[in-house]
């Protein structure tokens, strides 16, 4: 086994007398300081930038296909289609990346390639060259997630490493509503030629900003661990440690009782397919591929859904604006329960209580009824998406986290292309009710999956979760 449990004679308290305790003992023990909340704001300013475009390539959608006149199926190979096989590539890549060469690398590239991408796209106005760009963008979006991932859990103690992704996710999934508000201003009352070019614009202008300010991130000193750097990771945890002493007005931290051992080991892909692995990396590539069909399912087509019950773009735009709204609610609610309820059980829940919903959503006639109930949908998937985000990061080791968390990231992007495509094009014709009929589907295969073979996460180091 790579990892085990080794008692100390005994506890190590102050920074200066801590070289003997590993990475994991030293991080763990750490309080919430300045150092986590500049970390947290590093990451977050990124996760929103291209939350921009995850969760607003919907109304994008809307907008193409009114302005340039192209038809659905077309708008969708344009935007979703293509933005999804660009995260698919780009997820695989970066994640065997950041387990080769640092977490720090991948931060370094992925915002540059998707802020380049969204602005191109943007000058563009074919559909091929619209979704060659916006591919593009996706690469470096499919780089992001994963990697952020990787990077919370690695740098946050188990007692609430919950609550600070789900932090993250919480200040980006703002971006939900403002992209929906933007593409409303600027397409009121009419959708003009500009109108969602503006959007693309302002994509890649943000996303090249803070690529500029996220050259001061610091790399993972597990990473540093796990890779036998073990004077570079000492000396990131002295600098760390003394930063929060100072900060905290301590002279020494709390005492480590034990001390983990880390093997290091070469990152490879195929390990996240070893004896010890493959059960739990196939356990993650059925839940991410099905899971994207349930959470996209209905955020990505949300405006679709609303111009099928016969609203107008103006109001579907508005109307969108208010049902993404609730993803930041229901991530704002989540962070009081990520770290009390078991995940497993939290990923199980959620994406039942949102087929509920969304099943009654497609019933009603109602457009207030309908919007309260998009509101509420949204509100359930987003809790759904802090739970699956911290629980695909946790669950594997630290030398192939990335790789593991990048490699089944890119399956749901890679679905998510096949099952918005398909739910527009085979399942809308016939109606919102059957459209949520084969989402039942997927929730169906989600909760088996993950209820009877997802191992629990919840308040354990990352160290103990991969033995």
């Amino acid at each position: 086994m790579a990892q085990q449990d080794i008692p100390h004679d005994r506890p190590l308290e102050g920074a200066s007398t801590q070289v003997t305790a590993s990475v994991a003992d030293r991080l763990e023990r750490l309080p919430f300081s300045g150092f986590h909340r500049s970390f947290l704001l590093m990451v977050t300013a990124g996760e929103f930038v291209e939350t921009l475009m995850l969760l607003g390539n919907g109304v994008v959608l809307a907008l193409v296909a009114k302005v340039l006149g192209f038809s659905p199926a077309v708008s969708t190979y344009a935007i979703p289609v293509s933005f999804f096989v660009g995260e698919f590539c780009g997820s695989i890549a970066s994640g065997y990346v950041a387990d080769k060469m640092g977490r720090k690398t991948v931060f370094i590239y992925d915002l540059f390639v998707f802020g380049g991408g969204m602005i191109i796209a943007g000058f563009m106005s074919s559909a091929p060259l619209i979704a060659l760009f916006v591919f593009i963008g996706g690469i470096g979006v499919g780089g992001e997630f994963p990697v952020v991932d990787t990077y919370t859990a690695e740098m946050f103690p188990g007692r609430h490493r919950g609550r600070r992704m789900a932090t993250v996710y919480t200040i980006a999934v703002l971006a939900a509503p403002l992209i929906a508000a933007i593409a409303y201003a600027v397409s009121h009352p009419h959708a003009g030629p500009y109108s969602w070019r503006i959007l693309l614009w302002l994509m890649g202008g943000l996303g090249i900003i803070v690529w500029i300010i996220r050259f001061r991130v610091p790399e993972s000193p597990r990473w540093y661990e796990s890779h036998g750097e073990d004077e570079k990771a000492a000396a990131l945890m002295d600098s760390i440690e003394a930063r929060v002493m100072r900060e905290k007005g301590l002279t020494e931290l709390p005492p480590v009782p034990g001390t983990v051992r880390v093997v290091p080991r070469k990152a490879r892909y195929r390990d996240i397919f070893a004896p010890d692995l493959r059960g739990r990396t196939i356990m993650m590539l059925v839940f991410q591929f099905f899971q994207s069909g349930i959470f996209y399912g209905f955020t990505t087509l949300a405006p679709t859904f609303l111009l099928h019950k016969g609203i107008t773009l103006v109001h579907t735009l508005l109307f969108s604006m208010i049902i993404y709204a609730g993803f930041f609610v229901g991530s704002v609610a989540n962070l009081f329960i990520i770290d009390r309820i078991e995940r497993k059980w939290g990923i199980v829940s959620t994406a039942i209580i949102a087929g509920v919903l969304g099943t009654i959503f497609a019933i009603v006639d109602n457009v207030a009824v309908a919007v309260l109930l998009g509101f509420l949908v949204t509100f359930t998937l987003w809790q759904f998406s802090n739970f699956l985000h911290t629980y695909q990061a946790e669950v594997f080791p630290t030398r192939v986290r990335s790789t593991a968390a990048g490699s089944v990231y890119s399956i749901s992007r890679i679905s998510t292309s096949i099952l918005t495509f398909m739910i527009t094009t085979v399942f809308l014709p016939h109606g919102l009710l059957a459209s949520f009929g084969i989402i039942w589907v997927f929730i169906v295969i989600v909760v088996i999956d993950i209820g009877v073979f997802g191992p629990k996460s919840s308040q354990l180091r990352v160290e103990e979760i991969a033995q």
